[in-house]
């Protein structure tokens, strides 16, 4: 196998397991309180980010370092996206009411902020 190839399945292998551990949440940092209102909204915002990152990711134009800052990003929006249906979920099927808790480490309520300080914007 050439030296190319070799480096090339090596930085295969390293994306996978960079993959594999953005794809897990740390320990929990903050509770953020959802209005059950507002929830659907929260997703698609979610949803919205994760398309945004997802197409300048395939545009190519970017530096290495940025599509790796960028896909690192959207593991951590699909675990919140996650976390919010699952906490929805639950809150419908106990009848908690208008509120619910969404438990979010600190990568995810860091990205979390950011997104909503700019929708606020």
């Amino acid at each position: 196998m050439t030296e190319a190839k070799e480096t090339v399945k090596n930085m295969e292998y390293l994306v996978k397991l960079l993959h594999k551990e953005w794809g897990r949440s740390g320990r929990t940092q903050a509770r953020v309180p959802m209005d059950m209102a507002r929830l659907e909204t929260a997703g698609a915002g979610i949803a919205k980010e994760i398309r945004d990152r997802r197409e300048l990711l395939e545009t190519g134009k970017g530096t290495f370092k940025q599509c790796m800052r960028l896909s690192k990003e959207n593991f951590i929006l699909l675990r919140l996206a996650k976390k919010i249906k699952k906490a929805g979920g639950k809150a419908a099927r106990q009848d908690k009411g208008m509120f619910l808790m969404v438990e979010m480490d600190r990568e995810e309520y860091a990205l979390f902020s950011a997104i909503k300080k700019v929708r606020e914007e």
